[in-house]
């Protein structure tokens, strides 16, 4: 026979809870490190900031950070709940400000790239929003209480 606390359901239900956002850190790792090195697979592709090594070093570098806060968010590292929380609440409001800026375009150019503002700005949401609120779940946030 089976016995299934509450406790322990809660404590499952946290753990699948940090398994998505850890998902969804090692995506947008996965994510900045094929902007690390697309400039040198398809030449041409114009480098965000103009130089093939300084994309590489810049999206390398965030990749590798992001990377590591979230395999310590997994390990229960408290600073990295923060971080974590941190970046989802960023992301989450720099997509609503793309959004908005979407939605009021001020001249034609921006009139004609709504569709594709409108596209970033839920891609960019839909993630950011699902990671906030998986973080401020309880039993999430049991995980990462002081002792």
């Amino acid at each position: 026979m089976r016995y299934t606390s509450p406790e322990m359901a809660g404590r499952v239900a946290g753990t699948v809870a940090l398994g998505i956002v850890c998902l969804f850190g090692f995506a947008l790792a996965g994510l900045l490190f094929l902007y690390a090195v697309y400039p040198w697979i398809d030449r041409k592709v114009h480098p965000v900031s103009g130089s093939r090594w300084l994309d590489t070093v810049v999206f390398g570098v965030i990749g590798l950070i992001c990377a590591y806060v979230t395999t310590r968010l997994f390990q229960g590292r408290r600073w990295a709940w923060w971080t974590a929380f941190a970046a989802s609440v960023l992301i989450l409001a720099s997509g609503t400000v793309l959004l908005y800026s979407s939605l009021h375009p001020k001249n034609d150019f921006e009139a004609s790239e709504s569709g594709f503002g409108i596209g970033i700005s839920i891609i960019l949401m839909t993630p950011s929003f699902a990671s906030s609120v998986l973080l401020i779940v309880p039993c999430v946030r049991r995980r990462f209480a002081p002792s």
